[in-house]
């Protein structure tokens, strides 16, 4: 007759308990506190599955390979669907039709972006018409845009760059020179950009602002694109009484000390701006926030730093050494640094709503000013502000129900996919702002940051 079986062991019994409370926890996080996200998540799969079955501009074939141009690149990019619309377009928003002569078709075409290891490639300029229901601009230069995440081939749904005034000094259209139609490829919901060039314009951080747009390129139907304004003279006018000094732009994850180029300026030879910049953030510690004082608006910097920080633009100057124009406000004697590229917010790709409110600062002038101690101090007094009385959850998510209202009858002329796979981004959007919201509090307070959910992605990085 055998014995009885021994009973389990003290320790025995701890790991079987501890791994049972642990199923236990995932089991309540996935079917409790996530189940709307994960619901959400699968049906956006199921629309991508949709969508992956549309046909495509079929790749051509004289387009070169490599780095930044499909196939056989570094990175394939997602594609973007492009249907003619199905029914009429609603006035709702600017109708662009844009017309470039063959020749210089094949000039966009022969274009890719090669940044990786540095632009290899000028962006060509084209001149253009067009034409927005009212008038008829002749001779607009016109360029592609993007890079990492968002270009693509002249022949997807590219991002444009047009300038009104390059030919003709002065001419404008709604009010700037020069205007960027953004395709969006790492915001499907539309909305990401606007909603954080309003925040920090809210915040008295001078940023161009983006509405929507449709276009059509050589008869070519591309749907709807975000529409910023663009950077430049005009712009500087609506914030600085004296808009003469340089205005420098950071381009791809080039810091200041990488030979950034400049914009516009008086005299855009002359950088003893950026250089007296430099030698401020080298400084000493003891005397350095003195010396930044003399030369950087710091109240403007570190309250755009807690606004990146709050959004999780991790893909900012701040973060990341992208996306930021630096201007010389010669009236006040000081660097006055700007962000853009804000499509990517609020934990999505690189980031999660749950990110440190403390990030580790990529940026020469994040470094030099935000980890002394009285940098410290006010970034963390600006972030605690920002986030009781500009950045609110109910607000954010009211302004993206908006935002998809807004688009709906426009999206629907396209097609109910459109309309579906924008409604799908919106929803992850507001999910990701009030997830964020919720960690900021947490982290003021102490208490341990609840987990994120993975975030689908929505696009290759910048």
């Amino acid at each position: 007759m055998k014995p009885p079986p021994l009973p389990p062991s003290r320790k025995r019994r701890i790991v079987r308990r501890t791994i049972w409370g642990l199923f236990a926890l995932v089991v309540v996080l996935r079917y409790g506190v996530f189940r709307g996200y994960y619901e959400a998540y699968d049906r956006e799969k199921r629309l991508e599955a949709r969508l992956a079955r549309e046909p495509r501009m079929p790749a051509d074939p004289r387009q070169p390979r490599g780095p930044g141009g499909p196939p056989g690149g570094r990175r394939e990019r997602t594609p973007l669907v492009v249907r003619p619309a199905v029914s009429e377009v609603p006035p709702d928003f600017p109708r662009l039709r844009i017309r470039i002569a063959d020749a210089d078709v094949g000039v966009l075409r022969a274009y890719r972006w090669n940044g990786w290891g540095g632009q290899s490639m000028e962006r060509p300029s084209v001149a253009a018409t067009v034409d927005d229901g009212h008038t008829v601009y002749s001779n607009v230069w016109l360029h592609p845009k993007g890079s990492a995440g968002s270009f693509r081939r002249f022949d997807e749904k590219p991002a444009l760059t047009l300038d009104f005034s390059k030919a003709m000094p002065r001419r404008e259209f709604a009010g700037f020179r020069k205007i960027s139609l953004n395709n969006s490829a790492q915001d499907p919901s539309y909305a990401s950009e606007i909603i954080a060039r309003e925040l920090f314009a809210a915040a008295g951080i001078p940023v161009p602002g983006a509405s929507h747009a449709t276009a059509i390129v050589n008869g070519r139907d591309l749907g709807l694109f975000v529409m910023t304004d663009g950077w430049g003279k005009p712009f500087l006018r609506r914030h600085f009484t004296d808009v003469g000094g340089n205005l420098y732009d950071g381009g791809f994850c080039r810091d200041i000390d990488d030979g950034i180029e400049v914009n516009s300026g008086d005299d855009p030879d002359d950088h003893s701006d950026l250089e007296g910049l430099l030698a401020a953030a080298a400084a000493e510690p003891a005397g350095r926030m003195e010396r930044m004082g003399r030369v950087l608006d710091v109240d403007r910097f570190v309250r755009m730093a807690a606004l990146e920080t709050l959004v999780c633009h991790w893909d900012g100057y701040t973060m990341n050494r992208n996306n930021y124009r630096v201007f010389h406000d010669r009236a006040a004697g000081r660097m006055v640094f700007m962000p853009h590229g804000m499509d990517q917010m609020f934990g999505i790709q690189r980031s999660t709503p749950s990110a440190p409110i403390v990030p580790h600062w990529r940026g020469l002038v994040a470094r030099a000013v935000l980890t002394l101690p009285e940098g410290r101090r006010r970034y963390l007094g600006e972030l605690a502000t920002l986030h009781t009385n500009l950045v609110l959850p109910d607000t954010l998510t009211r302004r993206v129900a908006e935002l998809t209202a807004r688009l709906r009858p426009t999206l629907a002329a396209y097609g109910p996919d459109f309309v579906e796979r924008q409604e799908a981004a919106a929803r992850r959007l507001s999910q990701r702002i009030v997830a964020r919201a919720r960690s900021v509090d947490d982290q003021l307070a102490g208490r341990p940051a609840a987990p994120s959910p993975p975030a689908p992605s929505e696009g290759p990085g910048r």
